[in-house]
């Protein structure tokens, strides 16, 4: 088994999380007027960010096979 350290998933969550809770904020900021949206924003935010880490990765390791 190798151990390959530049291409570990859990970088790509960690960096899917940031940025997706960054974007999920600006997003709550924007839309404070609708409470439902102000809220939820970093939730989406967070999904998002790590569906697309792992759409990524998933991408990054079937293109190296």
């Amino acid at each position: 088994m190798k151990n390959n350290k530049g291409d570990d998933l859990s970088q790509y969550l960690v960096t899917g999380m940031i940025i997706g809770l960054f974007v999920g904020s600006a997003f709550s900021i924007i839309m404070r007027n609708n409470t439902l949206l102000a809220i939820n924003g970093t939730g989406f935010g967070l999904s998002f960010g790590l569906l697309i880490a792992v759409i990524v990765y998933g991408l990054k390791k079937s293109g190296s096979e």
